[in-house]
This record gives C-alpha cells, structure tokens and sequence, in this order.
C-alpha cells in the first residue's frame, strides 16, 4: 500500500487534525505461539510495540487522541491474570497525553464479560453496549461500532443477544465447532463464533447519527473491531451483518472511511460507492525489533495513514480521481505515463 506523499501532498499543506492508531496488541505473558493459520505471535513483546507507539505519539505533540481498534489482551492470557492484564495494558495507553478512544474485540471478552470490561476502557454506552461518537473538529465526526452487539461470547448466557448470536449460529454453521469453517463456502465463511454482528437498535442509532451528520455536512470515519468490506480482509474475519450496515452507510454521502482490526495481515479497498476501508496490520505479528502502529493526519479532502515499520501507510483521497492516481502508485505501474486532473499533470516513470 505505497503512499502518494511525496507526489500529491506537495504544497504542505497543514492537517485539520491528526491521531494516533494502534490495533490488535494482544498482549499475554505466556511464550511466544502461532495462530491457527500458522503465523507467529509474539505474545509478550507486542506491549513493547505500545509502549514504542505511545512514547511515539507523545513525541509527535500534535496528536488529538488515538484509537485502539480492539483485542488489547490475548484469549490465551491465564484467566487469574485476565484483570491485571488488562489493567498493565490500559495503563500503557494511559501513558499517552491525550484521550484514548476504545473499541472491545473478542479476545477482550473471552478475558473479562462487558460489566468489568467498559469501565476499564471508559467505554460509556447504555445498557453495557460500546458503540459511541464523538467529533474532534466541526467538520468530522468519529462513529465507533460495537461489532459485538449480537455474539455468543462477553454477554451473561441468558442475555438476548447471547441467545440471538447461539440461534443464528446454530442456523448458519453446521459444525460442532462453530468456530470452524469446514464446509462453509465464498462469504458464509464469517459466520464464526469468534466474530458479531450490530443488533438493531445500534442500527438505528447509526443511521440516525449518520443521518444527523450529513445534515451538518460532516465527514465521517467509521471504527469498528470487524472489518465491514471483502476486499480489505479474509472473507473469516468479517461483520456477520457488514452487508447491513455498510447498506445504511452507502445512504449517505458523509461517510469516507471505514478502519478495522482483528484480521491482523491488514488490507485495503474502496467499495463501489468510493468508501475506503483500512484493516490495520497487528501489533501481535511484530518480531522483537519491529512495530505496528501509525498516526493519521486529516485534511478536508484525504485522511493520510502514515505507518511505522510493518504497517503500511496508506493515502485515501475523497476525491475519486486523485484516489484512482494513488491506486495506480498502490499497484506498483512502472511504466511512463502522464495523468492530468484538472489543471494540473502528474508524470510517473
């Protein structure tokens, strides 16, 4: 995902704002394992990857805030450790000299239920729902999603939406383990258990303050732990209902970016109505030595991801030609060419 930077931000132009951004730390101090899919996990150092991003962050000075994208601690964590651990790892973020924006992923649950989980994160949202907004600047509004309105997992066993999620389940996922895909084929491969979806009285609430958005002609940018796109992750690590809301997003023309965790190789596309979607690379997958993490800079026309080693930068431009010029740098064409948008020419070689 290579940046445009050097080409297309060129007149220095000042951000209206930046924020720092982190997702999938993970942190357990158990020794280093690997996923089910094989890829190395380094357990203890990724609080290393934080604590190098907050002090990162602090050196910046200009930062806003920063988003925590979910799964501060690792479902493998020691359960009589689940509390503290949570707590070392907040405490990190604490470090950081501005506010920390929350979102909780499923490794949080399967270490502490909402009840102990939301006041730790500072996560105020009725009825021990985490799903929240808040606007930084007159021009943009931030929307954080609860991707695990509907799940099986951090709600007491009787709750409704624990019921919803074990029904739904049960009728999508034959297996035994449904945590398994086996068998399951294209984009019902999502219906995991380790996965949520947005109920419908969070549904409301988003269209509602998506609607309320564009009547004050706000840009907004979209957090949620589940990526919400196929083209920007594994078909596995989606929204059960990511359909649903991205059809009450593409009702309005406000929102422009969309940024996730929980796949943790990271990825990145523009649907068909031009909203970008940033799933961030984890800070989990960081050998000793190397980092995950990024701040973003955002311009009334663009929001600028500029990431640290393994995470990618990644332009995304609001207006859909310059967006098509940053494709074509993304796609690696080396040939010579000459684009012009408007009056000005950009030549590549």
């Amino acid at each position: 995902m290579a940046s445009a930077n050097g080409m297309l931000i060129a007149q220095g132009k000042q951000p209206l704002f930046s924020f720092g951004l982190i997702s999938d730390v993970q942190y357990a101090d158990i020794p280093d394992a690997r996923s089910f899919l094989g890829v190395p996990r380094y357990y203890q150092h990724s609080i290393l990857v934080l604590e190098r991003a907050v002090q990162r962050w602090n050196d910046h000075q200009k930062l806003r805030f920063a988003i925590n994208l979910g799964d501060i601690v690792d479902g493998y964590c020691p359960k009589n450790q689940s509390l503290n651990t949570v707590k070392k790892v907040v405490d990190v973020f604490q470090k950081f000299r501005g506010p920390i924006y929350h979102m909780i992923g499923n490794h949080c649950l399967y270490n502490l239920p909402r009840s102990k989980l939301l006041p730790l994160l500072t996560i105020q949202s009725p009825d021990g729902h985490a799903y929240y907004n808040f606007s930084p600047v007159p021009e943009f509004r931030f929307v954080v999603l609860d991707a695990y309105d509907i799940s099986a997992i951090g709600w007491p066993r009787d709750h409704p939406s624990t019921l919803e999620a074990l029904k739904f389940l049960q009728e999508k996922n034959p297996n035994q383990d449904k945590n398994s895909p086996e068998g399951l084929v294209g984009l019902e491969r999502r219906f995991l258990m380790f996965n949520g979806g947005v109920g419908k009285q969070q549904m409301e609430w988003l269209d509602k303050v998506l609607h309320e958005a564009a009547k004050l002609k706000q840009k907004v940018v979209v957090c949620c732990h589940l990526p919400l796109d196929p083209g920007a992750s594994r078909k596995e690590g989606l929204l059960w209902n990511y359909d649903e809301v991205m059809d009450v997003i593409h009702r309005y023309n406000c929102v422009k970016v969309c940024l996730a965790g929980h796949d943790h190789k990271g990825g990145y596309s523009v649907d068909s109505h031009g909203v970008h979607h940033r799933v961030l690379e984890a800070a989990l997958e960081c050998p000793p030595g190397t980092d995950a993490y990024g701040y973003v800079d955002v311009y009334d026309d663009r929001v600028s991801l500029l990431g640290t080693d393994r995470m990618d930068s990644t332009d995304m431009y609001f207006n859909p030609q310059l967006d098509l010029l940053t494709r074509l740098l993304r796609d690696g064409r080396k040939q010579h060419s000459i684009i012009c948008i408007g009056v000005s020419c950009f030549t590549f070689f």
